[in-house]
């Protein structure tokens, strides 16, 4: 590609990159290069959780957990990028510490990245919810377990739905 032809990437906003990457994604899967739709997800729902409870990012060493909100609730965050329609059974990544107040949840749809649902789940309702595996080293939930409902749970996809458009609206300040 030349440079006169690639899209001006700068005056696409978040949610038309991750479009464009959702395509590229496909292309990528069809033609056997890559396997997982889950590459930048992870840290797109840390940010988008990181807006709606106007909390911080965790240090990039820490394991326990993403997000400290604002009130000081250490917030786990888990996604997962489902195609629409699907059928396919999907699990979170594993846990490996116990070490947080609570787990947000976050599908986003793998045509568009939108939020389809996101769930804040009570710590203590996740660990006995997980069932341990010995395979990853640590406790997992499937998207079907959140999806059927946990007690406690509250679901917050408006709210992050809300920090989504804020996300993608906010101007691109050129690094200098």
């Amino acid at each position: 590609m030349h440079a006169a032809t690639d899209p001006d990437l700068r005056s696409l906003s978040i949610r038309q990159l991750l479009g464009l990457y959702s395509r590229i994604l496909t292309e990528l899967i069809q033609r056997g290069v890559v396997r997982s739709r889950n590459a930048p997800a992870g840290d797109l729902a840390e940010s988008v959780v990181a807006k709606a409870y106007r909390g911080q990012l965790a240090p990039q060493s820490e394991k326990s957990w993403d997000v400290r909100a604002e009130d000081g609730t250490l917030l786990q965050v888990k996604c997962r990028v489902i195609e629409p329609g699907g059928g396919r059974t999907h699990v979170y990544s594993p846990f490996r510490s116990w070490s947080f107040d609570a787990c947000v949840f976050v599908i986003l749809n793998s045509v568009t990245y939108n939020i389809d649902q996101a769930v804040e789940v009570p710590a203590d309702q996740v660990k006995g919810a997980a069932r341990a595996s010995s395979w990853v080293a640590g406790h997992r939930i499937t998207v079907g377990q959140i999806r059927a409902g946990l007690e406690g749970a509250v679901d917050v996809t408006d709210r992050l739905r809300e920090a989504y458009v804020a996300l993608d609206r906010l101007e691109q300040t050129p690094v200098v």
